[in-house]
């Protein structure tokens, strides 16, 4: 059976009603403690696996586990439990959503297993990655039981049944991808807890305005053809800590279609509102027809990342120069990053 993926993994009031429906579905779940060599186990790892001793079944090292099921595994010390109203107690109080399930504040990648060994529930907290191996008939019954769980769904291939879905289950990621969209659909800013957000339409010229409403957005990537610029509204995203911006990109190739020239990209400047995102981290922008970099930027003391590729400024500008906050810095020129020693050695020049 293939897995269904999640969005996103359960949070809050869905990760407990998801932990109460994989206890009762299955009898085993296990967690792994990442330690390499004897002793070294993080004390809130230990703390979790003392709680869940009573309810221990067996415990295996890395070589082991591939020896009994003919798998890969990754270093470590896999543990197995019994699945009872008790433990899965345990599993509700240590965490609020399967994320938090990553070494070394808790055991690693917890996992609900079938009778066979196999996975019925499996997580990769480090990758983001989360799924249960059920029908997609399943997994509708399931998102239908418990508001908050947005699995990836064959349904969704339809731009307004992924929204609608999001929305009922205030998903706090979304991936919107090769719907063949020339417009995002308003409805998007009824995403309120929405923390990160990918858009790759490269149909897509002109961003809503709703978009610019999502308060709690964390990551923006755009990636299209060309977009009409960045709107001023920027300005009003207090939380993004991520902003990247990907022009010429493409996922269908009409015959004869090739990227427009630099100078005729709609994306030409960056708005001087740029400044007001002072939780900026990572600012990354390729292939536009910006020529300067706002002064504003400068604002950005939390800024560590600038890349600004493919694009028609020429040198090192004086602003990036003063940026001495910055770990690395990409202006189409040092298409590997620039040290500062760089900049020092091209000012002396």
């Amino acid at each position: 059976m293939v897995a269904v993926a999640f969005h996103t993994d359960p949070r809050g009031t869905a990760y407990e009603l998801l932990i109460d429906e994989l206890i009762e579905k299955t009898d085993r779940f296990m967690l792994v403690d990442r330690k390499y060599v004897e002793g070294d186990t993080p004390e809130s790892v230990a703390k979790v696996l003392q709680r869940l001793e009573p309810y221990l079944i067996e415990k295996s090292t890395m070589e082991e586990m591939m020896m009994q099921s003919g798998a890969m595994y990754s270093e470590g010390i896999y543990y197995i439990y019994r699945c009872t109203p008790d433990s899965g107690q345990v599993l509700k109080k240590e965490a609020n959503r399967f994320h938090d399930w990553l070494y070394p504040s808790l055991p690693d990648d917890l996992c609900f297993l079938k009778e066979d060994g196999s996975d019925y529930f499996y997580t990769v907290a480090h990758e983001h990655m989360y799924g249960m191996h059920i029908t997609q008939e399943e997994a509708i019954e399931l998102m239908e039981r418990i508001p908050g769980l947005f699995f990836e769904l064959d349904r969704q291939k339809d731009i307004h049944r992924l929204l609608e879905d999001a929305i009922r289950h205030q998903t706090d990621v979304l991936n919107i991808s090769s719907h063949f969209l020339k417009e995002i659909p308003e409805r998007i800013r009824e995403l309120k807890h929405l923390k990160r957000l990918t858009i790759f339409e490269q149909d897509v010229y002109t961003l809503p305005p709703a978009l610019f409403e999502l308060a709690s957005l964390e990551e923006l990537e755009i990636m299209t053809a060309d977009l009409e610029g960045i709107h001023q509204d920027i300005g009003k995203l207090k939380q993004l800590r991520e902003l990247r911006i990907y022009c010429g990109s493409s996922y269908h190739v009409p015959t004869g279609w090739k990227p427009k020239e630099k100078s005729d990209l709609g994306l030409k400047h960056i708005p001087a509102e740029i400044g007001q995102l002072s939780e900026l981290v990572n600012l990354d922008i390729s292939y536009s027809g910006i020529r300067e970099i706002p002064p504003e930027l400068e604002q950005l003391k939390k800024l560590r990342y600038l890349s600004i590729t493919n694009s028609l400024i020429e040198g090192m500008p004086d602003i990036v120069k003063r940026m001495t906050w910055l770990q690395s810095v990409n202006l189409n020129s040092t298409p590997l990053g620039i040290s500062w020693e760089d900049i020092s050695d091209e000012e002396e020049l």
